[in-house]
């Protein structure tokens, strides 16, 4: 009979001890809230290394300032076609439209890279479709420039208000094609 109660006062112990650690509190601290520093580290990086996260997260950098500048580069050639095109007929065609429309995507994932904020054009707008047409080529070329000359590791007030520019030439030009037609 000793045996039993001693038997049962060790399953009591421990289904209370039990019990006690499950309604415990838990105290450990929240995670840290991600800064804009480390927005390249990603979370299954976790049980890596420091120094293999800090290696893949230059990589991944790297590779998306590649990216943006295969954008800039597609984003200077359409324009230029667009303009090229413009000026060869005296008129847009539909592909020129959705060459615009991927043109304003474009400038837009480079505003974004740059961590710009998109803003209405607020300066005196081109008078014809010829000058807004030239006008966005420039802008273009000009993001070209900007980016081919600097690093990853800087941020152009040119690039964020050329990519501006073309984006609200880019309107400024579907809308003034829609008119015309």
């Amino acid at each position: 009979m000793a045996t039993r109660f001693v038997w049962l006062a060790m399953s009591l112990l421990l289904c209370s001890v039990s019990a006690a650690a499950q309604a415990k509190p838990n105290t450990a601290p929240d995670p840290p809230r991600r800064s804009v520093d480390d927005r390249w580290s990603r979370p299954q990086d976790t049980g890596l290394p420091e120094e293999m996260r800090t290696r893949m997260a230059m990589e991944r950098a790297e590779h998306d300032h590649r990216k943006i500048l295969e954008d800039v580069d597609k984003l200077n050639h359409l324009s230029s076609e667009v303009a090229r095109s413009y000026h060869e007929r005296g008129k847009l065609s539909e592909e020129e439209i959705k060459k615009l429309n991927i043109i304003e995507k474009l400038a837009k994932h480079v505003l974004n890279h740059t961590l710009g904020d998109e803003v209405e054009d607020k300066s005196s707008k081109p008078l014809t479709l010829a000058e807004a047409v030239d006008q966005m080529k420039a802008a273009a070329a000009n993001i070209k420039k900007t980016m081919t000359a600097e690093t990853r590791f800087e941020v152009s007030a040119v690039v964020i208000a050329s990519s501006n520019e073309v984006i609200s030439l880019a309107h400024f030009i579907k809308r003034t094609h829609g008119k015309a037609y």
